[in-house]
């Protein structure tokens, strides 16, 4: 369930559904830049800012009432000096909305009702980013107007080979999304069958989908062994995609307008051919009270979203997966020590022939402590930083360590429970002005190349911070050479191996004014792009960005540099996603 959940909320903590976002005459006009750091202190009421404007139906032109606007800020940690970080409010009988006593400062403004489809301000299509709302001393925004496009729905029945309805079947809408620079399919919603085998999956944007539908029972947190008296051949419901096949590759595309309502997308789930793996988990840390469990997952394909099997595995460490197609697989055993999870993972190949007498074993968990020292006479407060690890592994191993890793006064941390593996450092909440210049494990430097404690459990590690951190700001136009709103700017390193790092790379999008600010750049040499129009994660797949890799513009970032650049917009049709299927 931890897992699903994930694969629930992840896309819509990205999405920035579609919509049009008009201003009133006169009150965008550019103004100067604002300071790059916020000051904590008490804004004068003088200051302080204003937005007022109507939410509205894209498709009637009615206004929308009880739609739900949400002002979050975005440059300034929400720790720091006790600043709000974010305002709300709520549209009236006519639509409109009025939000008083803003503090000056970047935010991101997005509104949600339901029958609509969530929008941000300035977004162009679903996943994607919206303009960056900048705020002067003062400001008061007027003639905001959002257009929320109704949602679409989709509906139908699924049954079995005779005809009969099958309930609990999961049912998913998937779009092909990157993940760490991989296009691979992803859901972006779901629901399950009722008694008579329907399902009705609602809240959806515009756009082109496939649908999926895996048998509930497979998911099951239930330990189970077949004990039939008289075996039947191995046959159970595998993943089905719309309208009737097992390879996503030959799946159906669903487009679905905006308002639309598709019925009769009905499913045949048939029994096929699988095999049985049955195994051990053994747990190196002694007997535990604790569950375990166990869940297979495809190695080649949407692995961080789709899951074969999940099992609870029985008091003794056995367990069993039945109806797995042939493929290859992940099993990964997990188990919870003092409310955090400690994994192992085992490549599994399956062919035509069960797999008996499988052993996995769940190592010993270590912990990480650690200290960040800062370079510099300054001691800037630390209790915001976090050090995390992400797995380097980037395949269906999604279980990160069980702390998070906060920072202490005394600059001093400690991870509890991870399991032994290969991770990336990652440390968020980072004081403005610094950056990450070096960690180690013990004597061994290993910011590039990552914390294996595979082989090094046991030994400290240091994170370095320096005060020297780089800026890159500017503005973006486009082909008329008018200021670029809502346009993304991506800050991609030229060295090939560091763009294989999530951490390498910084990105925003430009405000109502096409600027920009990048802030806390480790020293390198690096490339600026700004896109008109650019799916999440889609400038860390190297296919994507060659085409369009002679547009970017260079920039050399050294200890505390300031560089400023002006960018030409890439156009939607120039962004390198021509011949994309799935799109």
């Amino acid at each position: 369930m931890q897992l699903l959940l994930f694969s629930m909320i992840f896309p819509a903590l990205l999405a920035a559904q579609q919509g049009v976002v008009s201003v009133g005459p006169g009150v965008l006009s550019p103004q100067p830049s604002p300071s790059p750091s916020v000051p904590v202190q008490s804004t004068r009421p003088a200051d302080l800012c204003a937005i007022e404007g109507q939410v509205l139906n894209a498709a009637t032109g009615e206004p929308v009432k009880k739609a739900n606007l949400v002002l979050r800020r975005t440059d300034v940690n929400p720790a720091a000096g006790g600043l709000p970080i974010g305002y709300t409010t709520a549209s009236d009988a006519a639509g409109q909305f009025a939000m008083k006593d803003i503090e000056p400062g970047k935010y991101t403004f997005f509104v949600n009702r339901t029958g609509f489809v969530s929008m941000n301000y300035g977004a162009r299509g679903p996943m994607r980013p919206g303009t960056t709302l900048s705020l002067e001393a003062g400001q008061k925004l007027t003639n905001v107007v959002f257009r929320l496009t109704p949602h679409a729905v989709i509906t139908g029945k699924v049954v079995d080979e005779d005809g009969e309805p099958m309930a609990m079947v999961q049912i998913q809408p998937m779009k092909y999304q990157y993940m760490n620079g991989k296009r691979q399919l992803m859901p972006v919603s779901g629901g399950q069958t009722n008694d008579l085998g329907e399902y009705r999956i609602f809240g959806l944007a515009p756009g082109r989908y496939y649908l999926n539908a895996t048998y509930r029972s497979e998911m099951m947190f239930e330990p189970q062994m077949d004990r039939s008296a008289r075996p039947a051949p191995e046959e159970g419901y595998v993943p089905t995609y719309y309208p009737g096949t097992t390879d996503p590759s030959a799946a159906g595309v669903i487009d679905v307008p905006a308002g639309g309502q598709l019925r009769g997308l009905d499913f045949t789930l048939s029994k096929t051919r699988t095999v049985r793996i049955r195994g051990h988990v053994q747990n190196v840390s002694g007997p535990s009270r604790s569950r375990t469990s166990v869940m297979l997952m495809p190695r080649d394909r949407g692995g961080y979203f789709s899951m074969m099997g999940n099992r609870a595995v029985g008091p003794k460490g056995d367990f069993e997966i039945r109806d797995v197609p042939p493929g290859a697989y992940v099993l990964i055993a997990q188990i919870f020590e003092s409310g955090r999870p400690v994994a192992a993972k085992f490549p599994v190949d399956v062919g035509s022939n069960n797999i008996d007498d499988l052993l996995i074993t769940i190592p010993q968990p270590v912990d990480v402590s650690g200290r960040v020292e800062v370079e510099g006479g300054q001691q800037p407060r630390l209790s915001d930083v976090r050090v995390m690890l992400r797995p380097r592994d980037q395949g269906p191993m999604f279980f990160g360590p069980g702390s998070d890793g906060r920072v202490k006064d005394d600059g001093t941390f400690t991870l509890s429970n991870v399991s032994p593996d290969a991770y990336d450092v990652a440390v968020t909440g980072l004081p403005d002005g610094y950056y990450v210049k070096s960690v180690r494990l013990g004597n061994e430097e290993v910011l590039e190349t990552g914390l294996d404690l595979t082989r090094a459990a046991g030994a400290a590690v240091t994170v370095r911070l320096s005060p020297g951190a780089g800026q890159v700001e500017g503005s973006v136009m486009n082909a008329q050479q008018q200021p670029a709103p809502g346009v993304t700017v991506v800050l991609i390193p030229n060295d090939a191996k560091r763009r294989e790092r999530m951490q390498n790379y910084k990105n925003v999008t430009t405000d109502q004014y096409g600027r920009f600010t990048l802030k806390n750049i480790d020293p390198g040499e690096y490339k600026v792009f700004a896109w008109e129009d650019i799916e999440y994660g889609a400038y860390m797949d190297p296919d994507f960005v060659k085409p369009v890799e002679s547009r970017g513009e260079p920039v050399t970032i050294r200890e505390n540099s300031r560089e400023r650049v002006q960018l030409s917009m890439i156009p939607a049709e120039g962004a390198g996603q021509q011949g994309r299927a799935g799109n």
